[in-house]
Order: structure tokens, then C-alpha cells, then sequence
């Protein structure tokens, strides 16, 4: 039950065209501390896609943390040999935060395997 929701939850909400056999294995772990970042979810499709979900509240540490996420999913991407790394940031008003967050995110080192996702909170559902 919980990896179908998660199968939906990356390919509707995230919009993720993996091939369905991807899906056979889904791994999803809680509250995993990142570089001092807390994940509210890691989640490993097929040893293919990682998925790192982080809940924001403020744009305080909004900065630091992005550039601490895009790090680190590059980092675990690379070294575990997935091909790509999606960072979900998970808030209240997404309209509010979508610009800032992507102001950001548009100044950072990273490859075309680095997607950024700005979602309700309510979205995630796992």
C-alpha cells in the first residue's frame, strides 16, 4: 500500500516517466539527517531515482539548505549510481515559495540529473 502511494506520488505529483519496472523496488526511509539537514523522506526507485523530501517553514535556511541538498544529492546520485536525484521541497503555500526557491536553485552548480519540486505539504502522502 505505502509503495503504491509512493509510485503515484512520483509519477503524478513529481511527474517521473520511469519505465514501470523501475517500481518493483522501492525503498523509503523517515526522518534521515543529511548534513545537518532533516529528510522527511529518502526514497530509492530502483536503485534509479533518488528522491530527497525536505518540509520547509520559512525562507530562513532556505538558501543554506538547498545548496546543502543539491550538494549532497549530487554527492549520493553519483556514488550510488542512480541516474537521477530529485529534491522536493514540501510547504504550506508553494506559490509563495516557488520563485525564491528556484531564484536559488538557478544559481547552483549542478547537471541537467538535478530536478528541483516545489509541493503542498499536503502532497506528500507516504
Amino acid at each position: 500500500m505505502v509503495q503504491e502511494k509512493i509510485k503515484v506520488f512520483v509519477q503524478k505529483t513529481l511527474g517521473c516517466g520511469c519505465p514501470e519496472e523501475v517500481f518493483k523496488y522501492i525503498d523509503c526511509r523517515s526522518n534521515i539527517l543529511l548534513n545537518n539537514i532533516l529528510l522527511s523522506n529518502r526514497i530509492n526507485i530502483g536503485n534509479k531515482l533518488l528522491i530527497f523530501v525536505v518540509e520547509a517553514s520559512n525562507f530562513d535556511s532556505l538558501e543554506e539548505t538547498l545548496i546543502s541538498l543539491v550538494d549532497a544529492g549530487i554527492k549520493e546520485r553519483d556514488s550510488g549510481k542512480f541516474n537521477r536525484v530529485r529534491l522536493v521541497i514540501a510547504v504550506d503555500n508553494p506559490s509563495v515559495f516557488t520563485r525564491h526557491v528556484y531564484d536559488i536553485f538557478d544559481t547552483l552548480a549542478k547537471d541537467e540529473r538535478v530536478h528541483l519540486h516545489i509541493v503542498h505539504k499536503e502532497e506528500i502522502v507516504l
